[in-house]
C-alpha cells in the first residue's frame, strides 16, 4: 500500500481479540526486554484458567460416573461438554508449548523485515490488512455468537418460569453440568450460576482465540516469505548466466535464493512441530464429536434438540475447515516455488546454470505440508474426508 509511511511491527500480527483484553484473559502479553527479545509476562491467566478447568471437568466427570453407577440420567449438556474438551485441549497445549511459542516468535522476528522498502517488496502492508480484516471478522462472529449463546438461556428461563419450586431445565442453563448442593436448581442463585457459566465459557473461548491468533499469524508470515521468494524466482533471467562479466555475482545471488529457500523450509518445519500435537488431538476430538452429534441429531425428534446439536456440530466443522484451509494455503505457497522454478526459462541459461536449477527444482518438489505426525496431511482433501 503506497500510503504506508511507517514500517509495520511484527507484534501487530499477534494482537489478540478486544474482549480478551477487556476481561484480562490474555495468555500472552508480548513486550521486548532490554536485549530486544520478545518475552511473555502473562502466565497467571493460564493458572487461573486451568484451576477452573480442573474444577469444571472434575465435578462433571464425577456426575457422569455417579449417574452411570446409580442408573439415572446425568445433568450434562453433551454438546457443550464436547466443545469444552476441544477448547481445553488447545489451552493445555498452548501452556505446554508456551516457551517454544516465544522462541519461534523471536525466530520469526529475526526474519521479519524492518525497513519500508523490504516490507513493500514482501507486500507486508497488504498482507497485514488482510490479516487484520480476518481478525475483525472473527471478533465480530465471537461477539454475536457469544452474546446470543449467553442470552438465550435467560430468555428460555423467563419464558418458561412458573414458580420457585419448578425445576430449572437444561435449556435454561448456559453450560449445564453438575454443581454441589444442587445449586443449579435454586432459583435465587440462578444469576450467580449464570455468571459462573459465562466466565467458564470465556476461559474456554479465549483458549481457542489465542490459539487461532498465534496459528494464523505464524502461517500468514510463512506464506509471506514463501510468496516473496517466489516473486524473486519469477524475476530471474537465465540469459544473465551467459554474461561473463556478471556471472560470479549472478551465481552468488542464486546461491542466496537457494539458502533462503532452505531457511524458510526450516521455519515451516518448526511451525509444524509446534502445532502438530494440537492439530492431531483437535482433529481427533473434533471428528469424534461431529459423528457423535450427528448420531444424536438422527435420534432426536424435537426440533429444538436438533438445533441444539446442530450449533456445536457446525462450529466444529467450521474449526476443522479453517485449519485445513490454512494447511492448503501453506502447501500451495510451498509448491508455488517449484512451479516458479519449473516455468521460468532456465533451459536458456548456461550449462552451469541449468545444472544448478535442475538440482533446485528437485529440492523444491519436497513441498512443506502441515501434518499431524505424518498420519494426517491437514489440507482441504483431509476436510472432505472428515466431513
Amino acid at each position: 500500500m503506497d500510503n504506508v509511511i511507517q514500517p509495520i511491527k511484527i507484534e501487530s500480527f499477534f494482537e489478540f481479540q478486544k474482549f480478551q483484553q477487556f476481561f484480562h484473559l490474555l495468555h500472552f502479553k508480548f513486550y521486548r526486554n532490554d536485549a530486544g527479545r520478545i518475552v511473555n509476562r502473562s502466565e497467571l491467566v493460564f493458572f487461573t484458567g486451568f484451576s477452573l478447568d480442573i474444577w469444571f471437568f472434575g465435578v462433571n466427570l464425577f456426575d457422569i460416573f455417579w449417574s452411570m453407577r446409580r442408573g439415572v440420567p446425568s445433568s450434562q449438556n453433551l454438546p457443550v461438554l464436547s466443545i469444552s474438551v476441544y477448547y481445553a485441549i488447545r489451552g493445555i497445549l498452548l501452556y505446554t508449548k508456551r516457551h517454544e511459542i516465544i522462541d519461534f516468535i523471536n525466530v520469526m522476528d529475526r526474519e521479519f523485515p524492518r525497513d519500508l522498502p523490504t516490507q513493500q517488496h514482501l507486500q507486508v502492508a497488504e498482507i497485514f490488512e488482510q490479516h487484520k480484516k480476518r481478525k475483525g471478522y472473527v471478533g465480530l462472529f465471537a461477539y454475536v455468537a457469544l452474546g446470543g449463546f449467553s442470552i438465550a438461556p435467560i430468555i428460555f428461563y423467563i419464558l418458561a418460569y412458573e414458580d420457585r419450586n419448578a425445576p430449572i431445565l437444561l435449556d435454561q442453563q448456559l453450560l449445564g453440568g453438575w454443581l454441589p448442593y444442587n445449586i443449579r436448581q435454586i432459583h435465587l442463585l440462578y444469576p450467580f450460576v449464570w455468571i459462573y457459566d459465562v466466565y467458564a465459557m470465556l476461559v474456554g473461548v479465549t483458549y481457542f482465540t489465542t490459539f487461532d491468533t498465534l496459528f494464523i499469524a505464524f502461517q500468514t508470515l510463512l506464506r509471506m516469505h514463501l510468496n516473496g521468494l517466489r516473486r524473486q524466482i519469477e524475476q530471474l533471467n537465465a540469459d544473465d548466466s551467459e554474461n561473463p562479466v556478471d556471472e560470479q555475482r549472478f551465481f552468488a545471488y542464486i546461491s542466496s535464493l537457494i539458502r533462503r529457500h532452505q531457511e524458510i523450509n526450516v521455519l515451516c518445519d518448526k511451525f509444524n512441530d509446534l502445532f502438530k500435537l494440537a492439530i492431531f488431538l483437535s482433529d481427533l476430538v473434533g471428528a469424534t464429536s461431529i459423528c457423535f452429534h450427528l448420531y444424536l441429531m438422527s435420534e432426536a425428534s424435537d426440533k429444538l434438540m436438533i438445533a441444539k446439536f446442530l450449533g456445536p456440530t457446525m462450529a466444529l466443522v467450521a474449526f476443522t475447515f479453517e485449519c485445513c484451509l490454512r494447511g492448503s494455503q501453506l502447501e500451495e505457497a510451498s509448491a508455488g516455488l517449484n512451479e516458479a522454478l519449473y516455468n521460468h526459462s532456465w533451459y536458456h541459461g548456461s550449462k552451469k546454470y541449468r545444472k544448478v536449477m535442475l538440482i533446485w527444482i528437485k529440492y523444491s518438489q519436497c513441498t512443506r505440508k502441515l501434518t499431524a505426525y505424518g498420519l494426517v496431511e491437514v489440507n482441504m482433501m483431509h476436510f472432505t474426508d472428515v466431513s
